[in-house]
């Protein structure tokens, strides 16, 4: 038997697993069982909750009052002592009643720009935060939402939170979350589901475990996941908070009078109505229809947005805050750097009046278009679906050519292989094929397929590239002109697949002239031995992993044998462990002083909310999309808050002697005005170029497309949208407003780095180690902390937060022995820096020194 001790009571303090916890609430069962509900009152695990059966808890005991007879007993605390102790009662005094009261910013790594803080300021006004951010690219929406996020927090409005996001972001969010706001994430997958599993049995919801979890959009629309999150849910969960990062993915993109929801949008409309605030992300919410846009904030606020009725301003004014870097530059706020979108011209910017009249990238853009005109002249009798089908198939070629002439290669070699074996009668054509359109496009981030394999991957193209070419046949005999056409571009493009184009040979030349002296091309000799590399750093994206692979050959060529030569080129693609993409980040943001990579192969899964402008400022597309989204979306790596350089250069090739380029080029210069014209380009685009570039149309296509600015998709947009921009008058009117704000809550806190860092200096005397010690400009050196509370496996844990993150996400012993402890600082750094931890009132480590006060 367990020896009887008293009951708790809701409101008192007991001690329970080495912790002090808060009773929240009291529950009598059967067999004489109490359980108590608790919730954790230690700085570094503060708001945690904990449910025990009090009689079996051996350590579990009630805080008495009667120690308030001991005070003054041992003396009183010196000046400064008692001035830290002041100053931390203070900052952790939080107002839940002060909408007009910033508390978040100041308990955050973060350096406060004012223009951050108006969703923080219009979202305190909302009984329930449903709020739309829809900021331009690199503005900082994920700070924003920590914000908000931190804030509610404080002021006990909520308890749990979800973030839905790209799987390739997850990572991202979990270390700017925990970094900056000290907020804790677990990633809800298999994995987790498992753990718990072994942990604590079946018949427990994961769910249930913790308060705060990301998951990855994929999952979403997968019921193991989805319906134990229902059941966590209910029909609506008091104190919730659901973050949809790059929300636009759950916008319907018919343009019928209803749009038809997709399966992530049905996913997101039943999960967001169950929880009771909502918080959604996209710096693209409008995709130029209206009925898609009041879907999507229907999803946000069912109670002021209804789909398919138009938008009204003063509603979507409440929920939406949008502002761009432009708007921003031109009324002076710093910190964004100017973006140069340059063209490339070749071969004229390799010192060439004119390529060869054989050069494979000109003369197979001629025989595709003629191939596609004489095949379609010998379809006249075919149906209109198989002529859909071929069109389909020859844009899909096209656009690979206009890639690389190994992406073509490996397209058309699948196509020859079947036609061929329809003219032997070995396999038949399937003419009323219904074929699912999307399986030859470009993989995005949030495909399905986007985790396969490359492997995989290449099968998966050739066979829907096979079944495309069935689907087309019929409607008439192959002519000898076709035959002798696709025979011919088949030659060519297998002579030419691995030998550097032109576009090739620019890369080796900036690479020689800004990189390493040492590059070479193969027909130029060997590369320099040990050539050393400048520390310029360089992004090349392409929309083809074929084409990824073309590059990274032909680059490591040319650079084979300098200085530590296979580690300057690294991949980011959709079959890259998650893992090791943060690993990729995290070292292409390092200084090129502390890591050797120096040029970053990217496809489009590098596109969306990855942060690599740390040390980079130059971005090269090989290839150019032909939706204006993506490339804008690309350029927004580097182009983003906290770019060091003054300017960033963003760069697309064009063939002078190719007419095809000419659509291309107007595709690359409306980036400039995407931002304002937003999905409705895109959508005129994909009409124009069903059929893709027609040879003989492409000046007038290329005409029609830059004198394309007032469709009446724009009028939508520019209605329902563009006009929640605060113009600049009042732009400049409202960050004075935040500024006041801003001051005024520091005021109200009394918050100063100063104080803090002595804060610090006094618990770790109080503590019996020395008190920080100041190295140059504003870094601190810790004391040995973990030598003296080594044995306490709580101060590793705590300790670990000042260590570089481990590369494979293991923190053993080997880490701890490779990683030492950085030193801290508690302002901001200019630019990021992982050579320096940001302390702040959300830190754990500044929690756990304080909470001893």
């Amino acid at each position: 038997m367990y020896p009887a001790k008293p009951s708790p009571e809701v409101g008192q303090i007991v001690k329970v697993r080495t912790r002090t916890w808060l009773v929240e609430g009291v529950e009598e069962e059967a067999l004489a069982s109490l359980t108590v509900h608790l919730a954790c009152l230690d700085d570094d695990a503060q708001g945690e909750k904990l449910s025990v059966a009090w009689t079996l808890e051996l350590d579990g005991s009630i805080v008495s009052t009667e120690a308030w007879k001991d005070i003054g007993k041992k003396g009183f605390d010196e000046p400064r002592q008692f001035a830290a102790f002041l100053n931390t009662l203070r900052w952790n005094c939080v107002t839940a009643t002060d909408p007009r009261l910033f508390q978040s910013p100041f308990r955050a790594g973060i350096k406060i720009d004012a223009y951050q803080l108006e969703p923080l300021r219009k979202a305190l006004r909302l009984p329930r935060v449903n709020l739309f951010i829809a900021d331009d690219v690199g503005l900082g929406k994920t700070i924003e939402a920590g914000l908000i996020a931190s804030e509610l927090l404080l002021r006990r409005r909520i308890q749990d939170i979800v973030v839905a996001c790209p799987p390739s972001m997850l990572l991202q969010w979990k270390d700017e979350l925990e970094n900056r706001f000290g907020l804790t994430f677990e990633i809800f997958d298999r994995a987790y589901m498992e753990r718990i599993r072994r942990e604590r049995g079946h018949s427990v919801n994961a769910w249930d475990t913790f308060p705060r979890f990301l998951i990855s959009h994929k999952l979403l629309i997968d019921e193991t996941y989805v319906a134990p999150m229902r059941d966590w849910l209910d029909n609506l969960r008091p104190g919730s908070l659901l973050i949809l990062d790059e929300a636009h993915h759950a916008a319907p993109a018919s343009s019928s009078k209803y749009a038809i929801d997709s399966q992530i949008t049905k996913a997101v409309r039943d999960l967001a109505a169950r929880f009771e605030h909502r918080l959604f992300l996209s710096a693209t919410p409008h995709n130029g229809h209206s009925n898609s846009f009041s879907s999507l904030l229907s999803i946000l606020d069912r109670e002021r947005f209804i789909p398919g009725i138009p938008v009204l301003k003063e509603n979507r004014d409440a929920v939406m805050v949008r502002r761009l870097k432009d708007d921003l530059r031109s009324i002076g706020v710093a910190g964004f750097p100017e973006r140069r979108v340059e063209q490339i011209n070749l071969p004229q910017d390799l010192g060439f009046e004119q390529l060869p009249a054989d050069t494979p990238e000109l003369v197979l853009a001629e025989m595709l278009d003629h191939y596609r005109t004489h095949r379609l002249e010998s379809m006249l009798a075919a149906t209109k679906r198989q002529r859909s089908h071929f069109e389909l198939l020859t844009t899909q070629l096209q656009q690979r050519l206009l890639s690389s002439v190994e992406a073509f290669a490996r397209s058309l070699r699948v196509h020859k292989r079947t036609m061929e074996r329809i003219w032997s009668h070995e396999l038949a054509a399937m003419p009323d094929t219904r074929l699912h359109t999307g399986r030859l496009e470009v993989v995005d981030a949030e495909d399905e397929r986007s985790s396969l394999t490359e492997g995989e991957l290449d099968q998966l193209f050739e066979s829907e590239t096979e079944k495309t070419t069935l689907a087309a046949a019929g409607g008439g005999d192959p002519t000898v002109a076709e035959r002798r056409l696709l025979d011919e571009m088949s030659a060519i493009a297998e002579r030419a697949r691995l030998q550097p184009d032109a576009k090739i040979q620019y890369l080796i030349q900036w690479v020689r002239e800004h990189l390493c002296a040492g590059a070479s091309l193969p027909a130029d000799g060997r590369p320099q031995p040990h050539a050393p590399w400048q520390d310029t750093r360089l992004i090349i994206f392409t929309e083809w992993d074929d084409t990824k692979r073309y590059i990274e050959q032909n680059l490591k060529a040319a650079i084979s044998g300098t200085d530590r030569w296979e580690e300057r080129i690294e991949i980011f693609h959709g079959p890259t462990p998650p893992q090791k993409k943060d690993d990729l980040k995290r070292a292409f943001n390092t200084p090129p002083h502390r890591h050797p990579v120096r040029i970053l192969i990217c496809t489009d899964a590098a596109r969306e909310g990855l942060n690599l402008q740390a040390h980079c400022h130059h971005l090269i597309h090989f290839d150019v999309p032909w939706n204006p989204a993506r490339m804008e979306q690309r350029n927004g790596r580097i182009d983003r808050k906290l770019q060091p350089a003054p300017v960033v250069f963003c760069r697309y090739f064009f063939y002078t002697q190719r007419p095809e380029d000419r659509v291309l080029r107007v595709l690359a210069r409306k980036t400039r005005t995407i931002k304002t014209e937003l999905g409705s380009f895109t959508d005129v685009i994909s009409k124009k170029l069903k059929s893709g570039i027609r040879r003989d149309l492409a000046g007038k296509t290329a005409d029609e497309l830059d004198l394309l600015s007032d469709t009446e998709a724009d009028k939508i947009r520019d209605e329902e949208l563009e006009s929640t921009r605060v113009r600049h008058d009042d732009l400049k009117k409202e960050i004075t407003a935040l500024e006041r704000r801003v001051a005024e809550s520091a005021g109200a806190i009394n918050f100063d780095a100063t104080m803090l860092q002595d804060a610090i200096s006094c618990s770790l005397e109080i503590l019996g180690a020395e008190g920080l010690q100041k190295t140059k400009g504003n870094r601190f050196i810790l004391p040995n902390l973990e030598t003296r509370r080594g044995s306490d496996p709580r101060w590793m844990s705590t300790l670990d937060t000042l260590r570089t993150p481990p590369e494979q996400g293991r923190r053993d012993y080997e880490w701890r022995r490779q990683a030492p402890i950085r030193p801290v600082t508690f302002e901001a750094p200019e630019g990021i820096d992982d050579t320096v931890v940001q302390l702040h009132l959300s830190h754990r480590l500044v929690q756990r020194l304080l909470g001893r006060f």
